[in-house]
């Protein structure tokens, strides 16, 4: 009995003995750990943001419980056309690491975003998602060389945003559904711009609009955007909410450089610029931005 009882014990001393000099080669996952941040404001997934907006994101990453190897290293890349930048790459040497980056996004690209955390045994673990920034605001359309006739000039006084057409009296009475404005010179209200639904048209006999049945009741507002500001808009825009109770039915006494902001009644937002108002004669020329 005493015997059995001596070996018994030195199995168990040497099953200890074994457990503690267990090599890093017989851990079945000797790699450090990396986790993204979670929760409110943090992106840690698949993303699909707009062109000029920021993400946050966040890496928590600890050194392997078993190896006990400290961490060395974190790199973060962001991959795209083929590309790599680095954007962070810190040394040190820590059992635990943790770090929050904030990433501008300013042009339109599809990347990957990836996080790499190395220990001191060359080890590593890495995270990554996608990044798809698109081109922030809508698309619109720009017409150059817009220009129209006031009542009694030969070019057309009737226009149509979005699909830049011209019309005259006659043609406009035939499209009327098409009609998004009127421009015209008048004795008090000098240069202007109206919709079809404004009522002071209606005395401007040549234009015959009262027997109209459709009649657009486009909206305009007078803007402080400068002309260069309308000239360096691109193909998308954001545009600004257009506020009703701030707009009219026509605007007067316009000049050289106005912007007008404008809202169709089918809902289309866009941007007017005054080219100019010839002192001779009644035509006028303008540019247009308005959403595609």
């Amino acid at each position: 009995m005493k015997i059995n009882r001596i070996l018994i014990v030195l199995l168990m001393i040497a099953g200890v003995s074994l457990s503690s000099c267990k090599k890093d080669d017989d851990i079945v996952n000797p790699e450090p750990t990396l986790n993204f941040i979670g929760g409110e404001g943090y992106t840690s997934t698949d993303v699909t943001i707009n062109a000029g907006e920021q993400i946050k994101v966040g890496f928590n990453a600890s050194s392997n419980n078993e190896t006990n190897e400290k961490l060395t290293n974190f790199k973060l890349t962001l991959t795209a056309n083929n590309q790599s930048q680095t954007l962070v790459d810190s040394t040190f040497n820590e059992e635990a690491f943790t770090t929050t980056i904030f990433i501008d996004f300013p042009d339109p690209v599809t990347a990957r975003l990836e996080g790499t955390i190395t220990d001191k045994a060359g080890r590593t673990t890495s995270v990554a998602f996608n990044v798809t920034v698109e081109e922030a605001g809508v698309k619109v359309l720009k017409h150059t060389d817009v220009k129209l006739g006031s009542w009694n000039d030969e070019i057309g006084s009737f226009y149509n945003l979005k699909e830049n057409t011209v019309f005259t009296v006659s043609q406009a009475a035939a499209n009327q559904a098409k009609v998004d404005l009127v421009f015209y010179k008048g004795v008090n209200d000098l240069n202007a711009i109206a919709a079809p639904a404004e009522e002071s048209l209606e005395t401007i006999l040549t234009f015959d609009i009262s027997n109209w049945e459709t009649r657009n009741a486009t909206l305009f507002i007078k803007t402080e955007m400068t002309a260069e500001e309308f000239d360096a808009i691109g193909e998308y825009n954001v545009f600004p909410e257009f506020v009703e109770a701030e707009a009219n039915t026509k605007i007067t006494n316009m000049v050289n450089g106005d912007v007008l902001f404008f809202k169709t009644e089918a809902g289309a937002l866009g941007y007017i610029k005054v080219v100019d108002l010839y002192s001779r004669g009644d035509l006028g020329e303008f540019e247009v931005i308005v959403m595609e």
